[in-house]
């Protein structure tokens, strides 16, 4: 009985890590989000830190799922999860801090 080589395809990690990011945010946690689009946590560990730094297509379908999902959940709720409200201020006071350094 000869195997043949599995032949998955692959995809780098930072094309899939800001929709992560995001999914984790709304979450709560990367627990939460491993949980949530059903991969492991060690999975969502190396992608957000870059370790080996390849995920299956698979994995990346399962993630932008589950944003989509997450996405349209806290649309209906007419809710976003804490975490991701103070990331959004935060993001806005650098923005607004590097227009004030910049000038504008």
């Amino acid at each position: 009985m000869s195997y043949t080589k599995y032949h998955r395809t692959t995809i780098d990690c930072t094309k899939v890590r800001p929709f992560l990011k995001e999914l984790i945010d709304r979450c709560g946690g990367p627990t939460e989000a491993a949980e949530y689009a059903l991969i492991g946590t060690g999975t969502v560990y190396r992608i957000m830190h870059g370790v080996h730094c390849n995920c299956t297509q698979g994995t990346a379908q399962k993630i932008l799922l589950a944003l989509d999902h997450r996405r349209q959940e806290d649309r209906s709720n007419k809710r976003v999860h804490d975490r991701l409200l103070k990331a959004r201020q935060e993001q806005k006071r650098i923005e607004d801090l590097q227009e004030r350094l910049a000038g504008y």
